[in-house]
């Protein structure tokens, strides 16, 4: 709205509320600085933020930061990483092994930990087991297999695995197989497939790539220093997602409705929406997002086919949008913007685990305010003078 009123350029500090799980890294107020700029390209918006890094870390950390960010793709970031977000302090790089399925919609992938097999005992492969479950049971993959390489053989080769469909019963080939994936004997071996179809967040791959890495440092067998910061931007979102695995599916929007997509498939569109990429950028450092942005869609009729045709909002929905579809045909300037997490940006800063220890007066695990006893039971005078009348039962028709 400011853009189009003929603001090129602000900032503010936003308090915002969040309607989600709680967890170390979240809480359901937070504060985010957020950054909006008329006639601006992607490239523009991230030369801000990097100086912006570069200066704050220099003065607080003492650490002098490289800019340009390194620059990946979505794609590139759920392949090689298996998150959107991805940790790249450390390797454990995850292939992508199409000769193992024949299934066009499928994605098979491995994740070889070198000399995991000899490092974790049984006891300890627990986790790995479990998240496997969990996270299939999410929809991450369809099928994922633990495997340890030995001398004399290779376990888990079932007939519900990707090697045993590939191997068709003949063992003999199993060398070859584990050559073209460089497993060595004592290594540990997770083989996963994964819908085609469905815009993953993070694949099962990707939590156990982040689950060995955590237990690697504990037993002193993967050394991350403490100081060391791997920002990085992911680019090239796909505009919209689909969360079921099929490919008639309803789409939804990867960020949110407003994103613009990418130049070159604006054509795409209007024929094939679930191929077009956004103009979104995300800022992560060392597996944490620290913000995101986009360029925004400023054609009021692009915004409308977005809107009617593509996510199919539903005439109450798409009139709450009605005013902001209103500015953009009164001449709303191409425009784009970002929004860092402060009090996460801070958490970091200070070496803090969580959130709460940077928040002033954090809620709790269920959203309540500890200190203000809120929310609380209101009486009737104090419903009376804000005109809210309470019903227990619901007035006859």
């Amino acid at each position: 709205m400011l853009m189009a009123a003929g603001f090129d350029r602000y900032y503010q500090i936003a308090r915002c509320f969040r309607d989600e799980d709680l967890r170390a890294d979240r809480q359901p107020e937070f504060t985010q600085v957020d950054i909006e700029m008329s006639f601006v390209s992607k490239e523009d918006i991230q030369n801000v933020l990097e100086g912006l890094i570069q200066r704050v870390w220099s003065q607080i950390k003492g650490i002098e930061i490289k800019a340009p960010f390194r620059r990946i793709t979505f794609a590139e970031a759920t392949s090689k990483y298996g998150s959107d977000k991805p940790d790249t302090r450390f390797g454990l790089e995850i292939v992508q092994t199409p000769q193992l399925t024949a299934d066009v919609h499928t994605i098979a992938e491995v994740l070889v930990i070198p000399s995991g097999a000899q490092s974790f005992s049984t006891k300890e492969l627990a986790p790995f087991a479990d998240l496997i479950r969990t996270s299939q049971a999410n929809g991450e993959s369809k099928f994922t297999s633990m495997h340890k390489i030995g001398d004399q053989g290779t376990t888990g080769i079932s007939k519900a695995t990707l090697f045993a469909r590939w191997l068709q019963g003949d063992n003999a080939r199993l060398p070859e197989l584990l050559d073209s994936i460089s497993a060595q004997p004592g290594d540990l071996v997770f083989v996963s497939e994964r819908s085609s179809r469905v815009t993953p967040a993070n694949t099962t791959l990707g939590r156990l790539r982040t689950l060995a890495a955590k237990l690697l440092q504990e037993k002193g067998m993967l050394d991350i220093s403490a100081d060391r910061f791997d920002f990085l931007w992911v680019e090239e979102f796909p505009l919209f997602t689909r969360i079921v695995d099929d490919d008639k599916a309803q789409l939804s929007a990867t960020h949110h409705p407003f994103t613009a997509p990418a130049k070159d498939d604006l054509p795409l569109l209007y024929t094939d929406p679930a191929k077009v990429h956004g103009q979104h950028y995300d800022l992560v450092l060392n597996g944490v997002e620290l913000g995101g942005g986009s360029i925004r869609v400023h054609d009021p009729e692009v915004q409308e086919h977005i809107f009617k045709n593509i996510l199919c909002l539903s005439p109450q929905v798409q009139a709450s949008f009605g005013h902001l579809v209103t500015a953009l045909g009164h001449g709303c300037p191409p425009h784009g913007g970002i929004a860092l997490g402060l009090d996460r940006l801070v958490a970091i800063l200070t070496d803090s685990a969580s959130l709460r220890d940077v928040i002033a007066f954090p809620k709790s695990a269920n959203g309540r305010d500890l200190l203000m006893h809120a929310p609380a039971s209101a009486t009737p005078e104090q419903l009376a003078e804000y005109g809210i009348a309470v019903r227990k039962t619901p007035p006859a028709h």
